[in-house]
């Protein structure tokens, strides 16, 4: 029994003008054309393959092909078994990211570091500076002091 290409279930029904009905989701499909079972695509009748997925539209292609996977669409089978190689892909190129990430981190911490230190020397610089100043402006209001008396 031919499955329904836009909701996949079991149960299309044809009517007198040659069109399928869907009898779940009320989808219908023109007489004179292959759905791809896989995709949905509308392909012209009489080709082998869906032109946008590659799915194997002849009906003993797609009987083989369902015994062989059991019910799982062709195109499906290819994206499953191109799954794991993806998702390794994914962590790999991740991973790349995150080592960009991490190096940018670790630039911007020394980057802080070396703010702090040079802060820290300059604070340093004042410190002393005033320090050799405060001494002055005592002697200086001492002098000034004992010369106005």
């Amino acid at each position: 029994m031919p499955h329904c290409p836009a909701c996949t279930a079991p149960g299309l029904e044809v009517s007198s003008d040659g069109t399928l009905t869907c009898s779940y989701c009320g989808t219908i499909i023109p007489g004179d054309s292959n759905v791809c079972p896989a995709c949905g695509h509308v392909n012209v009748a009489g080709v082998e393959t869906c032109s946008s997925c590659g799915e194997p539209l002849s009906l003993v292609a797609q009987v083989m092909i369902r015994q062989e996977s059991r019910d799982q669409p062709y195109r499906l089978k290819q994206v499953r078994t191109q799954a794991t190689a993806l998702k390794e892909r994914e962590s790999r190129e991740s991973d790349k990211r995150m080592e960009v990430l991490q190096a940018i981190d670790q630039r911007r911490h020394a980057a802080e570091a070396e703010a702090k230190k040079a802060q820290e020397a300059y604070q340093r610089k004042v410190s002393s500076i005033v320090l050799l100043i405060i001494p002055i402006f005592i002697v200086f209001l001492i002098l000034l002091v004992v010369l106005t008396r």
